[in-house]
C-alpha cells in the first residue's frame, strides 16, 4: 500500500528520452528513490549497511555456534553453499546482461550508496541482478528451510526486504534488479535445501524430522464437557 502511494505521488521527468522510458518499473524507481521521510531513509540506510556484515558474518557465525553447542554444522554448511552460489550465479549474469545502474543511466538519479560514485567507470560494474538481494535471499531462505521457526523466518523476510529496497532508493538498482536478485538467491538456497542429502557430507546431516519440522509448534486443545 506505501509503495502504491509512493509511485501515484511519484514526479515523473517530463523530458527527452525519460519520458518514452517511465515505464512502470520507472515510476516505481522513481517512487522509491524520491522516498524523503527521515525515518524511512534512515531505516533503508540503516539496513543497508547491516548487509555485508551479515553476508561475511552469518556464515562464520552459524559455524562458530554449531561447533560451540554441538549441533549439526549442516545448516551453516548449507548457508555457505547457497551465499557461494548467490555469489557466482550473480558475477555470471551481470556480466551477461551488462545492464548500467540508474545513476549512470539517468540524470534526475544520482548515487546515495558510499560505494559508487559518478566518477566510477560504467563498464565495472552491473545493475542485473542485485548482488545485494540475492545474498540476502539465499541466506534467509537458506537459515529458514534449516530453522523452520516463525521467529527465524519473520524477521529474515524483514531485513531481506528492506536490503532490496534499500538498494532502488539508493539509485544503484532497479525494481527488476532486485525482484531477478531475490528470485535467484532463493531459488539457489531451495536447491541446496532440496539437494541436501547429496551435498551435505553424512557426519553432518540432521534427522529428517528435525530437517522438516513444522513452521509452528503444534498446539494440543483439551476440551472437556
Amino acid at each position: 500500500m506505501l509503495l502504491l502511494v509512493l509511485w501515484s505521488a511519484a514526479p515523473v521527468p517530463t523530458t527527452g528520452q525519460e519520458v518514452a522510458r517511465a515505464t512502470l518499473e520507472m515510476r516505481t524507481l522513481y517512487a522509491v528513490y524520491g522516498w524523503d521521510s527521515p525515518l524511512g531513509t534512515s531505516v533503508l540506510r540503516g539496513m543497508d549497511r547491516t548487509a555485508y556484515p551479515v553476508f561475511y558474518g552469518a556464515p562464520v557465525a552459524a559455524g562458530a555456534g554449531a561447533l560451540l553447542t554441538g549441533a549439526s554444522p549442516g545448516p551453516a554448511y548449507r548457508l555457505t553453499l547457497a551465499s557461494a552460489g548467490a555469489v557466482g550465479a550473480t558475477v555470471a549474469i551481470k556480466r551477461l546482461t551488462r545492464r548500467p545502474r540508474p545513476f549512470y543511466a539517468h540524470e534526475a538519479i544520482t548515487s546515495r550508496s558510499p560505494e559508487f560514485h559518478e566518477g566510477r567507470p560504467a563498464s565495472d560494474s552491473y545493475a542485473l541482478p542485485s548482488g545485494h538481494a540475492a545474498l540476502s535471499a539465499a541466506q534467509v531462505t537458506s537459515w529458514s528451510l534449516s530453522h523452520p521457526r516463525w521467529y527465524v523466518i519473520g524477521p529474515g523476510v524483514v531485513w531481506a526486504i528492506g536490503v532490496g529496497v534499500s538498494r532502488v532508493w539508493q539509485g544503484v538498482h532497479y525494481p527488476s534488479d532486485v525482484i531477478v536478485g531475490t528470485v535467484l538467491g532463493a531459488g539457489i538456497a531451495f536447491t541446496v535445501h532440496w539437494l541436501r542429502a547429496a551435498v551435505t557430507p553424512s557426519a553432518w546431516q540432521e534427522s529428517t524430522a528435525a530437517a522438516t519440522a513444522p513452521l509452528l509448534p503444534p498446539v494440543h486443545v483439551h476440551i472437556s464437557f
